[in-house]
Parts: structure tokens; C-alpha cells; sequence
């Protein structure tokens, strides 16, 4: 099996219901078998290069949380990623073995 990260996109500053919460913590345990790593939501980000490091806006970032699952291949982590209850989309991607 490959893993796949989720990578959440919502509207800055979105704060779900807790009814919205309840949904995702079902969707959660519906696809329990394949999650390596439920994730976490993230906050506020910092971009770090050689110069100033700089915060980053949350208008220029939508990427809400993140999860890592298991899947046979990008099909499977898509048919996945298709059950979401997120309404805003989410990015796959493969993460490569080293």
C-alpha cells in the first residue's frame, strides 16, 4: 500500500458547528482502515527561506488540516478523498517512499 495526504482546502477563518464536526468524525471512522495518520487542523503559517521569515495570510493559504491514508494507488486515495463531507476540496498526493 502507498500513502496518500490529504491536504484540506476551507474559507479562512472557517470555524465548523459542532454538528460539521460530527460529520467529519463519522466520515473519520468510516474510512478508519486506511488512515496512517488522522492529522491535525493548522493554524496560522510562516514561509522560512534564506531571508525574514514571513506569516502567511490566511487568504493566501486555504489548506485547513491534513491526513495521511493508505491506498493501493491515486484511484483508491481519490475514491477516498470523494467521500469527504468537506465542501470546499481537498489536494491528494502521493508521498513517495525514501
Amino acid at each position: 500500500m502507498k500513502k496518500f495526504v490529504f491536504l484540506y482546502n476551507s474559507e479562512p477563518n472557517e470555524i465548523p458547528s459542532d454538528s460539521v464536526m460530527d460529520v467529519w468524525m463519522q466520515w473519520f471512522d468510516s474510512i478508519k482502515e486506511s488512515i496512517v495518520d488522522m492529522g491535525n487542523p493548522l493554524m496560522d503559517g510562516t514561509l522560512v527561506t534564506s531571508g525574514p521569515a514571513v506569516k502567511i495570510a490566511p487568504k493566501m493559504n486555504p489548506i485547513s488540516g491534513y491526513t495521511v491514508i493508505k491506498a493501493k494507488d491515486m484511484d483508491g486515495a481519490i475514491a477516498i478523498a470523494k467521500t469527504c463531507p468537506g465542501q470546499s476540496g481537498l489536494q491528494v498526493y502521493e508521498a513517495i517512499e525514501m
